[in-house]
């Protein structure tokens, strides 16, 4: 029989790892940073693809 590698006697604090749902509603988003990630993303993609290119 195998015995676990992991120490069984550490209790788990759940309080640590718990999300309250007034802190995820609360939350703002920021769309425009976001959108302007996801522009910027597909912007550098689209610019390694062309210079890819160009090499071969």
């Amino acid at each position: 029989m195998e015995t676990p590698d992991h120490n069984t006697d550490i209790l788990f604090d759940e309080d640590l790892y718990t999300i309250e749902w007034s802190d995820i509603e609360n939350a703002e988003i920021d769309y425009e940073n976001y959108l302007n990630e996801i522009e910027n993303f597909f912007r550098e993609d689209l610019a390694d693809r062309l210079s890819e290119e160009e090499i071969m």
